[in-house]
Order: structure tokens, then sequence, then C-alpha cells
């Protein structure tokens, strides 16, 4: 029988079908469905659902910065500027990018993004590698996530063409690869070694990829690393950038948590301040966001990318790829800038920059001490291990499961993990107790 649809599952883009972002797929799908039916009345053996799925700081608490929301909600709001409702100086930053944006926040912007912002994003590139940044290659988007998809969309040119992405890995980019159509090509990552990579690893990699016909383009790192939490080291960095030109590979750089750094003497180095003090001759898209690091704003999308050594004319293509998409968001520009330029205590009130100098500390201490906590926690769990989260914002522990875990989601056609994070809701579905399955050899 004919579907009353046009449109169906058998004749949409297989592309859309095949992509799966696994931070919201099955077990995200069904929490929703979960949740739904508390609120309905529905019982179930607790009252609540965490999600812990997705990098979201502020539904776990984590509150926003005062200084930057009171001087969002001023460039909203131009009729504050006439009151007295914040302190002088928050208006005065408020009447600035007014006076950059005579029309408003809810004008288009360059597609590329404000000027003033993509040059407050240079002094702060700078500042932070001692390396010269122009403006005119810095892009803003509504969060990372835009950046690399129009990045791997300029990058892939056909069906055959592939991607090193590191294993584990932050599964946007695996839903990227899959909607345009292009091959993923692992690298794995050593998790006796705290989640380092080596260039033998690497070339493995590449060279198994080559003998299946793929021709590889670039390669992503995350640094810090996303799930699994290590810092690199300039040494590290370096070792990367050379194999990557050795193979003609764009460095996909996404460092959108660089401010998230906690272990003892480890500290965040970009790629471009590597690949620039050691005159690498490789090819570089950096990126970094606003929805992470301290800010955690993920829901105002702000974002940049960063061209460095990259062809003009392909630099021209990526402006046009811009251009169709008129402009990002205004409001996440603007966050932006807060984030590359924060108040100092040379430029703001002292109470003012006090203020947020004290919200900053109690953030990321809060944020270390949950990650030494979650840490020493896994590490103390039976059947369980977990290497030190150095960075970043998650631990991704190994859960051992025993063989008849294993043998009971060959039973049920799912994977042994899906298994484990579904068991409480087994429990009800199918009467027995799988604390058995779980913690039987």
């Amino acid at each position: 029988m004919a579907s009353k649809h046009f449109l169906t599952v058998s004749n949409m883009s297989k592309a859309v079908i095949e992509a799966e972002y696994a931070v919201r797929g099955t077990m995200s799908i069904l929490a929703a469905k979960i949740n739904k039916e508390l609120k309905e009345g529905k019982k179930y053996p607790f009252t609540e659902i965490t999600e812990c799925n997705i990098g979201n700081p502020q539904v776990f608490g984590q509150a926003p910065f005062t200084y930057n929301r009171q001087v969002l909600s001023a460039v909203m709001n131009p009729g504050l500027l006439s009151t007295n409702v914040y302190h002088k100086d928050v208006l005065k930053r408020a009447e600035g990018y007014l006076n950059e944006v005579p029309c408003g926040l809810g004008a288009y912007s360059d597609s590329q993004g404000f000027k003033m912002v993509r040059e407050n994003i240079a002094k702060f590139i700078e500042k932070r590698d001692g390396i010269a940044s122009n403006p005119e290659n810095i892009y803003l988007t509504d969060g990372a996530s835009i950046g690399l998809s129009a990045s791997l969309q300029t990058i892939l040119s056909s069906p055959n063409d592939g991607v090193m992405l590191p294993i584990p890995q932050y599964p946007l980019y695996t839903a990227l690869l899959s909607l345009n159509q292009a091959q993923k090509v692992p690298y794995y990552l050593n998790e006796k070694a705290g989640w380092r990579v080596t260039t033998e690893d690497l070339q493995r990699s590449y060279d198994e990829a080559k003998q299946k016909g793929i021709n590889v383009r670039a390669l992503v790192v995350i640094n810090p690393g996303n799930p699994t939490g290590q810092v690199l080291t300039a040494s590290e960095i370096l070792t990367i950038c050379e194999f990557a030109s050795k193979n003609r590979l764009v460095i996909l750089g996404d460092e959108v948590y660089q401010k998230n750094i906690y272990k003892e003497g480890a500290k965040f180095t970009s790629f471009k301040k590597v690949v620039a003090e050691n005159k690498v001759p490789v090819d570089l898209i950096s990126f970094h966001s606003t929805s992470k690091g301290l800010m955690g704003e993920c829901g105002v999308r702000g974002g940049y990318f960063e061209l460095h050594n990259i062809d003009p004319q392909v630099q021209a293509q990526i402006t046009k790829l811009r251009t169709m998409y008129l402009c990002p968001n205004t409001t996440g520009q603007i966050l932006t800038d807060l984030m590359v330029k924060p108040p100092t205590a040379q430029d703001t009130a002292p109470e003012v920059y006090e203020q947020f100098r004290k919200e900053e500390e109690a953030i990321f201490n809060s944020l270390k001490y949950r990650a030494q906590m979650v840490t020493k926690f896994l590490k103390g769990m039976k059947g369980v291990t977990c290497n030190e989260v150095e960075g970043a914002m998650y631990a991704f522990p190994r859960i051992h499961l025993p063989p008849r875990a294993i043998e009971e989601a060959k039973a049920r056609n799912i994977s042994p993990d899906l298994l484990y994070t579904m068991e409480g809701i087994f429990l009800i579905k199918y009467k027995f107790d799988l604390l058995t399955i779980f913690s039987s050899p």
C-alpha cells in the first residue's frame, strides 16, 4: 500500500538516516520519554532524571557570569543605559557595543561576524600565543559545531574522502562525516598511557585507510580531550603537526576546553602556537566556543574558528559559504567578545571586577573539585578503571562487564554498554534483577 506521505524514510536522504549523534541518541530519547511519563504520574523506582549525556553546565547549577548577563541585557534593551539599574561600568561596556553596532542586535552583522569582535579575538589569540592574528582569518559562528561543519563541507569533495578521528571521540564528528557521506578513519588513543597517541598509532591508522582506498584529507585533534580529559604537551602537539604535514592533512584543532585545566603542572598550548613557532608547513583550522570553558553558555551559541596557513582561494570559498547563512547570531557574537575580553582590574571598578573574579574562581574550583571527585569515585568502584581527568569536562571510565552481561546483551540484540545504561529500565520491563548478571563472572 502506497504511503500517504510523499517524503518517507525510504526516499529521504540516506546520509541523514545514517548520521547518529550519540549524545542525543537512544538513551537520550528514552530519558525524554521517561521524564514525560514521570510528569504524567507514571511510577518508576526514581522520581527524576539527571541527564549527563551532554556538556550542559547550567543544567547542573553552574551560574552565568553576572557581568556578562548584565551587559547582554543592556545591549538587548538599550533603554537600560539611561538608568542606574546596573553599575556604570557595565552600562559603559554595553554602550560601547551599541556604538559599534548602531542598528542593534536585531540587524544582520557581517557574514564573518562583527569586525570589532574579530579584532578582539585576534588580540586574545596574540596575547595567549605570542603569535600575531589577523581578524580577517577569524569567523564567528553559532557555537563551535557550525564552524566544524563548514570546515568539513569545504574539505570533503567525494565519498571516498576520509577524516582521521580520535577514538574515543566527541560523536559530533562521526555524525558530520555521515552527513557529508565521507569516510571515518579512527585513530585510537592509548588508555593505558593516559589517552596519549604516538606517531606510530597515527601512521598505522593512516596507512590502513590508504590501503582501503580512502583519500585521507584531514586530522581532528581535541585538546583538552573530549571525552577523555587528557591535556596535550607542546611536544605531543608538535609530533601530531609534523605527522599531518608529512601526510598533507588539514588539522582541525578542537580547543573549546582550553580554560579547563586541572592537573598540576599542565597547561594549555594551542596548535597555532606550536605550528607558528616551529614553522611547520601545515593547514590549520582552530575552534573555540562560549559553550564550554568556564562560561557554560551552551544555549546562547557563540564561538569562532581561525584559519592559519590556508590557501587564500580556499578561504574565499569559506567566506562565500558563510555568506549563504547571512550571519552568526548577534547575541552569541557579543558573548564571544565578553569571553575573549573579560573585565580587568585596569578597566573596571574594583567592586565589579572583584565580583567577576570571584565567580570565575568559584566556577573553576567547582569544576576541578568535581573532576577529582569523579576520578576518585570511579577508581574506587569494583569492575571500573579510569584515568585522571587532567582537563575538559568529562571522565571516560572503562566498565569491565562479565561474560553473563555480554551474553544477555546479545540475547536482547543490543550492545553490552547500552544494556548497562538501560539496566533500570530492564528491571521494570523484564522483572528480573540484572544486578546478578552484572556481578556474576
